[in-house]
């Protein structure tokens, strides 16, 4: 984790801020219309589940291999290509008139985050460790805030002028951002100077255990984006009410991350992150258990306040993991692991739905869920807690 003895004194957090917010409103622009596309080319309820897994796929191989780098001060460089590749994947988006077009946009958007992510966090993490939680959950309603425009702005603009619309919007929204983003600065803490290897991560025990916490949720990420938004068009809503669900689904996590990374940070976020996830678990069984697109909705919302409390709370357990040097590829690592678990989760969780239904699609997040959770709270024993204690090594 970061030491307390850090000074304060850092880069600008804004550029870091704004960049995540337009790049997660164009994430969500496109997962609101992903109906639209089955709808109006023709893709496959499974092929839809491909596509997301591609895009979470590509996000894993970038963060996992780009993590590192934002140890090394370039942590700026990677956030700048991130809002580029994004804005390349928006632009394929809305050009897309094959399948393989589509894919390729989110493969790009996918690695758009894989890079700018781990190099926010970081800089987040280490500019002021005394706010640590606070600075998190501003990242975290920064990106979820994202989520709270997007569908709104997707869902009003589509019924204005057609689906493609949206992405072309998006797109205009992360051009004007590129100024932002090219005043982001380093920060000013330990560096990554002998570049050590990946193994020297994943031999951490502590680390592992928060990757699995984190990894949990992202079984529930992947259950949304591959079977939650089809759930509520064959329950009946309308591309608009999707658009305004999701807005409010995700306005509680933004409105609540700040207070909830402070509550974790006082009462020790591995409580409250393994809290939360198990919360989300059980709201998961019962989107399967109780029928009818109103249940849905407000089973899903009341989840969204949960998420808000807990929402930084996982970003911070993998923090105490590592040292100040080692917290980019901390990240980075933690961010490939719960987007290849939610790329899994998206494929595995459509098959099932197309195949089964509904219920089981649910049940299944749930109790994989709950597995991965009894395993995070294992190996994180020991760390974690209201004042965790300085790591002095990278290794446990």
């Amino acid at each position: 984790m970061t030491s307390p003895n850090t000074p304060i004194s850092g880069p600008n957090l804004l550029p870091y801020y704004l960049t995540v917010f337009g790049m997660s409103a164009g994430l969500a622009s496109v997962v609101t219309l992903l109906a639209e596309f089955r709808n109006n080319l023709g893709f496959s309820e499974f092929g839809i589940g491909v596509s997301v897994a591609a895009g979470l796929g590509a996000a894993f191989v970038a963060a996992l291999l780009l993590g590192p780098q934002a140890d090394r001060g370039r942590a700026p460089w990677m956030l700048r290509s991130g809002l580029l590749l994004g804005l390349a994947g928006l632009v394929v988006v809305a050009v897309a008139t094959e399948f393989w077009q589509f894919m390729l946009g989110r493969v790009l958007m996918g690695v758009a985050f894989g890079a700018a992510q781990p190099a926010a966090r970081r800089t987040v993490i280490v500019a002021d460790p005394q706010n640590l939680g606070r600075n998190l959950g501003r990242l975290g309603a920064f990106d979820v805030a994202g989520f709270v425009v997007g569908p709104a702005a997707a869902a009003a603009l589509n019924a204005l002028g057609g689906f493609r619309v949206p992405f072309w919007t998006m797109a205009v929204l992360l051009a004007l951002l590129i100024p932002t983003a090219w005043r982001a600065q380093s920060d000013t803490a330990a560096k990554d100077i002998e570049r050590r290897r990946l193994i020297d991560l994943i031999r951490n025990r502590h680390l592992l255990g928060a990757c699995a916490v984190v990894s949990a949720y992202f079984v529930f990420i992947g259950a949304f984006e591959s079977v939650w938004i089809l759930e509520m068009d064959h329950r009946g809503a309308s591309q608009w009410q999707i658009g305004v669900v999701v807005t409010f689904i995700a306005l509680p996590i933004a409105v609540l991350a700040p207070w909830g990374g402070k509550l974790a940070q006082q009462y020790g976020s591995r409580k409250w992150a393994v809290a939360m996830v198990a919360t989300c678990a059980v709201f998961s069984a019962l989107f399967g258990l109780f029928p009818g697109l109103l249940a849905l909705i407000l089973l899903t919302v009341g989840c969204g306040f949960a998420e808000g409390i807990g929402f930084p709370s996982g970003p911070m357990l993998v923090s105490a993991s590592v040292p100040e040097d080692r917290q980019a590829a901390a990240q980075g690592l933690a961010s490939a692991i719960e987007v290849g678990t939610a790329a899994v989760a998206a494929l595995g969780l459509a098959a099932v739905y197309a195949t089964v239904g509904n219920t089981a699609a649910w049940l299944v997040t749930s109790v994989t869920m709950v597995v991965l959770l009894a395993v995070g709270w294992k190996l994180t024993a020991g760390t974690g807690g209201p004042q965790p204690k300085v790591a002095q090594s990278s290794t446990k």
